[in-house]
């Protein structure tokens, strides 16, 4: 209610409600005050009236007088604000009363039980008062007293404090009327002065200060903020003036950025095409036209849908590029790419951008770019990378071939020897001797007897049997040791070819089985080399789930890997080579780590290892490794390598996912 009113009245209002309150509150103590002490001295003057009036009829109650009772009962007649008086015997029945001519009739009240006993109701005091003679209680008076008497003090109150805040809100209210000025003269003036710097702008005007008060402080404030104003608009004249200036010399500047533009637009190789929101083209460079023949008479036209159905037929698919122009136009240009095949075999990127004033779309950029001789570039490179991909597989099974070739080679040494040796035994057994004792004991058929008794020869033809006998089981036992070992040499080229055929059959195959039992493969397929070799073989397998993988990919990385790392060993000249297989499992991934003891690799050889071509060997092909790391990005995983330098050995880890390949984009 106060909010918008003037702070004249405003104020006026504010000290006449906080007189009028604290008048009134200051009256209402008062006289609550006064009330309870004219009740309290009201209880005290009626209760020394019961006790007097008890006493004077306690000597009728004695000798059993109502009419002496009754007597003293009318002296109370003396107070007119009386209107009830009972006396009642020591049983609580009525024994003598007492009641103004102008009263009404009324009942005597029972006595109540509690003793001594003074209340108020909303017209009368009551009062029971006990009459005791001797110390002894021989009856009870019961008085009524009317609250005339208070309601008379109570108006009489009211009209003295309603006078009271009559008087003092004329007083309140001349005071400030008076004193008034002293708070709102300043800041009515302050108003004045703002209305006047608003009306005419003039940021001169000050406020006059009136005292060092709070009012004076921000008329301070207000006067130094007039004097900021003054100084910065006085600035922004001449901001404004310099600005108009700078917008001159920014125009002819403008004129001459667009004549470089329009020139940067026409020496570009790209065409370029701006279309705003309702189709119509507002600019293109030449280059645009040259590239989709468009005649001079339609670019005059500028029509956009026009020149876009003149485009659309020289396409490869012209439904599907309408398509994409209605696309585009319904997301309002937003950023876009796609390539466009021509009739002609040419090929376009087209770039879709935005066009945008002042945060507003207003249209579209639309940029088309030749990328015909690119796009063969790219056919070109691709092919040469499967034929380079082609070569690195063969070159890699060529790896897995000559490792078998060895181990086969190997094995069939010791065959060799193992027929050699039979061979040998053959050729100097003594199975001829028992050609002779049989050719002996047929000349003697006729006279055994006498042959094995009284011939020399023939006493010793057992002893000799049993000699020879001895001897054929030694080389029939030496004999079936060297076929046994035959055997098992045979038994072990049909593993080494079994198992490349089996290789062989399964390239490009996916399979679910354990990274332990690939390397073990491998292994084999290098055990003979790495025996003959003297290179030990340390086996650190962890706990890993099965993969899906390529096995022949995988085995051909695998004995390359082991074929380097026995190459590596060889060329240290190290007493005890050693080559560690880690079998480990990281986020998801398995990884096989070659860890040799060997020659290292030097650090500039570290970026270039896996370059197709590269190899430290004299008569390497620099095929394997990168073959190999080909292979692992095919199936989705990785080979890298790691050496501290020369002589410190080397380390390469393939890492390939647990739930099959994810093939990645090849390059050479």
């Amino acid at each position: 209610m106060l909010r918008n009113i003037p702070i004249k009245r405003k104020l006026t209002i504010i000290s006449m409600l906080t007189s009028s309150v604290a008048l009134l509150l200051t009256c209402g103590v008062i006289v609550g005050f006064e009330i309870v002490n004219f009740r309290r001295g009201m209880e005290q003057e009626l209760l020394t009236i019961a006790t007097i009036a008890g006493d004077n009829s306690a000597a009728a109650l004695t000798f059993d007088d109502p009419s002496a009772a009754e007597l003293t009962l009318r002296s109370l007649a003396a107070d007119t604000h009386i209107n009830a008086a009972f006396i009642y015997d020591s049983k609580g029945q009525p024994f003598a009363s007492y009641q103004p001519p102008v009263a009404a009739t009324m009942m005597a009240p029972p006595v109540p039980s509690e003793r001594n006993l003074h209340r108020f109701d909303n017209n009368d005091l009551e009062i029971f008062r006990d009459i005791t003679v001797a110390g002894e209680t021989v009856g009870t008076i019961y008085l009524r007293h009317d609250m005339l008497e208070l309601r008379a003090y109570l108006v009489r109150s009211g009209y003295l404090s309603l006078g009271a805040m009559v008087a003092a809100s004329l007083v309140a209210f001349l005071l400030t009327r008076k004193l008034l000025p002293m708070v709102a003269g300043p800041i009515m003036a302050l108003g004045q002065v703002v209305r006047d710097v608003a009306a005419r702008k003039d940021f001169s005007i000050r406020a006059e200060k009136w005292g060092e008060d709070e009012v004076g402080s921000l008329i301070d404030g207000f006067n130094e903020m007039l004097g900021e104003v003054q100084h910065r608009d006085a600035a922004l004249q001449a901001a404004q003036d310099s600005l108009e200036k700078r917008v001159d010399e920014r125009t002819e500047e403008l004129a001459s950025s667009l004549s470089v533009l329009n020139a940067t637009l026409e020496s570009t190789a790209d065409g370029i095409l701006a279309v705003n929101l309702s189709g119509q083209v507002v600019c293109h460079n030449t280059k645009f036209a040259v590239m989709w023949g468009i005649s001079s008479e339609m670019l005059t036209r500028r029509d956009g849908n026009e020149m876009v159905a003149f485009i659309a037929a020289q396409t490869h698919k012209p439904e599907e590029f309408m398509r994409k122009v209605d696309d585009i136009a319904r997301r309002k240009g937003e950023q876009d790419s796609d390539v466009i095949e021509l009739t002609d075999g040419r090929t376009f990127e087209r770039y879709v951008q935005p066009q945008s004033v002042g945060g507003e779309n207003v249209g579209i950029v639309v940029n088309f770019r030749d990328v015909t001789l690119r796009k063969r570039a790219e056919a070109d490179l691709a092919e040469s990378a499967r034929q380079l991909l082609e070569t690195s597989r063969q070159a890699g099974m060529a790896e897995v071939a000559t490792s078998v070739l060895h181990n086969v080679g190997n094995v069939l040494n010791s065959v060799n020897v193992s027929c050699s040796v039979v061979a040998e035994k053959v050729r100097k057994s003594r199975v001829g001797s028992v050609g002779k004792t049989a050719a002996l004991l047929h000349r003697h058929a006729g006279d055994l007897a006498a042959f094995f008794t009284t011939d020399p020869n023939g006493r010793k033809l057992p002893d000799y049997l049993g000699k020879l006998a001895a001897g054929l089981a030694q080389e029939q036992e030496e004999l079936l040791q060297e076929l046994r070992l035959l055997g098992r040499n045979v038994d072990h080229i049909k593993d080494i070819v079994a198992m490349q055929q089996n290789y062989a059959k399964v390239s490009g195959v996916m399979e679910t089985l354990a990274m332990s039992d690939l390397i073990e493969d491998s292994l084999r397929m290098n055990d003979g080399s790495l025996i003959r070799h003297s290179v030990e073989v340390v086996r650190d397998y962890g706990e890993v789930p099965q993969i899906t993988v390529e096995k022949h990919k995988a085995l051909q990385i695998l004995v390359n890997l082991i074929g380097n790392a026995k190459q590596a060993c060889d060329d240290s000249d190290r007493a005890d080579k050693k080559i560690t297989f880690c079998l480990t499992q990281h986020q998801g991934r398995i990884r096989v780590s070659v860890i040799d003891n060997g020659v290292g690799i030097s650090p500039e050889n570290l970026t270039r290892i896996f370059a197709h071509g590269f190899t430290t060997k004299p008569d390497g092909h620099g095929f394997g490794l990168h073959s190999g790391a080909l292979a692992a990005r095919e199936m989705g995983g990785s080979l890298i390598v790691h050496s501290d330098g020369l002589g410190t050995g080397a380390t390469f880890t393939l890492e390939l996912p647990l739930g099959g390949s994810h093939r990645e984009p090849l390059s050479s």
